[in-house]
């Protein structure tokens, strides 16, 4: 998400910048840490809080249900508010929403903590690319946006396989004790590094209401109103949903009932998800750049996705090597779900670039959310009445609940089919509307 109207940027990147810039990322890689801690501890989860799959999908859930909407209003808090104004208290409630998630023993108390947690992680990622937009050069921006994801990859890799290690040997209640200490640290490292004033903000309160472009109910309605957003959106959604699914909450158990592996193997799996978007994601915002493909990348994307996902479903007895194999390779194909907000914001008007990024966005991350509770509910559904409960699902219901990757797959594949290409060989000039 890249700020295209806030201000020019540094001639030069300087250590300062970088400095500034790292205190931000560090912020979204430790949200993306908390996002997806839940898989390597979901059967420690369920058993604590006394819910069913489904019980615990929805509570998990409440994460994106707050991070999505927050997506539109991000942005204008920077503006208004000053970068390190909005990302202290964020990071400050992100880190609440740990502690408030050992301290509870109910699903009130879970979807509490939840909710705070997508709350606060909401600013992270356009935070960093604020930042990135006023300490750097534009020609950096890209290199900075992909960087910046791949320490979410980071994070999510710590999230799974370096926090089920933790969980395994010391217990669910440390690792997120732990957590929220680092994000205290974090907080603090924002509120030293990070200069209360910028001149984005500066230079936004001088321009007049002409320069600063449609108000926020008048670009939301002129990105939804375009038909290529939608198909934009859901192509991204699809993209995202095994990184959701698998990766945030679901993986490691599916793993260990298909596999019979251990939570730790399993955590491993799960994170070449991960690794495949931070190796993929640069180079797919690259290849997409250098070439001016956009539509056939997505359309790709999904073909491969679906394919893959089937292999998930169809093979019948999968190997921990295989597991390893499979979603790395998926997160290879799933990556250029990066490419759906540049092709959301070509398709939109310049002046309303910020809010296609940040409805595209949240079109993601609520349908995102939504995986997670489907995909709990279908869990129940295959178990059926006879299952007693425990602490694992039986592989059977596993295998149906999984084909709600290749049905969303196919919905994606088929709205990038829909696309029309949107790559301009102009440049597009930067409007006074941020990219949120």
């Amino acid at each position: 998400m890249i700020f295209a109207g806030g201000g020019k940027g540094a001639e030069k990147a300087t250590w300062r910048g970088w400095a500034i810039w790292g205190a931000a990322a560090l912020f979204y890689l430790y949200e993306f840490f908390v996002r997806v801690a839940p898989s390597a501890m979901e059967p420690e989860l369920r058993h604590a809080f006394h819910l069913t799959a489904a019980g615990l999908g929805a509570a998990m859930g409440i994460y994106y249900t707050i991070y999505a909407p927050m997506q539109l209003l991000a942005g204008s808090f920077m503006d208004r508010l000053g970068a390190r104004n909005v990302l202290v208290p964020a990071a400050l409630i992100c880190t609440v929403g740990c502690f408030l998630e050992v301290l509870g023993h109910d699903q009130f108390l879970l979807s509490a903590a939840r909710f705070f947690q997508g709350f606060g992680s909401a600013f992270a990622f356009v935070g960093t690319m604020y930042l990135a937009a006023e300490w750097f050069p534009r020609s950096m921006l890209a290199m900075l946006s992909g960087l910046t994801t791949s320490l979410g990859m980071a994070g999510a890799i710590m999230g799974n396989a370096g926090i089920a290690r933790v969980v395994e040997t010391m217990g669910w209640h440390t690792a997120l004790i732990a957590a929220g200490f680092i994000g205290l640290l974090v907080t603090a490292m924002i509120f030293f590094v990070v200069p209360r004033e910028t001149r984005v903000r500066q230079d936004r309160a001088k321009a007049t209401e002409l320069e600063r472009g449609p108000g926020i109910f008048t670009s939301i309605k002129m990105v939804y109103s375009n038909p290529q957003s939608w198909f934009a959106g859901i192509a991204g959604t699809a993209l995202y949903m095994p990184l959701s699914v698998l990766g945030a909450l679901w993986g490691e158990e599916y793993i260990s009932a298909v596999t019979g592996a251990g939570k730790i193997e399993a955590a491993g799996a799960v994170s070449m998800l991960y690794v495949g978007w931070m190796i993929g994601c640069p180079l797919a915002g690259l290849f997409s750049d250098r070439t001016g493909i956009r539509r056939n990348l997505l359309l790709v994307a999904g073909v491969l996705t679906l394919v893959i996902t089937l292999g998930l479903v169809l093979v019948p007895k999968l190997s921990l090597a295989g597991a390893y194999i499979l979603l790395l390779t998926l997160g290879l194909a799933s990556c250029s779900q990066v490419v759906c907000f540049v092709t959301a914001v070509e398709h939109n008007h310049p002046g309303v670039a910020g809010t296609a990024i940040a409805a595209t966005n949240m079109m993601i991350m609520l349908l995102g959310g939504a995986g997670e509770w489907a995909f709990g509910m279908l869990l129940d559904l295959s178990a059926g009445a006879d299952f007693q409960g425990g602490t694992s699902y039986p592989e059977a219901a596993y295998r149906k609940a999984i084909l709600l990757l290749p049905v969303m797959a196919a919905f994606g594949a088929a709205a990038a089919f829909f696309l029309q290409e949107s790559f301009r060989k102009e440049e597009i000039p930067a409007g006074p509307e941020s990219i949120a």
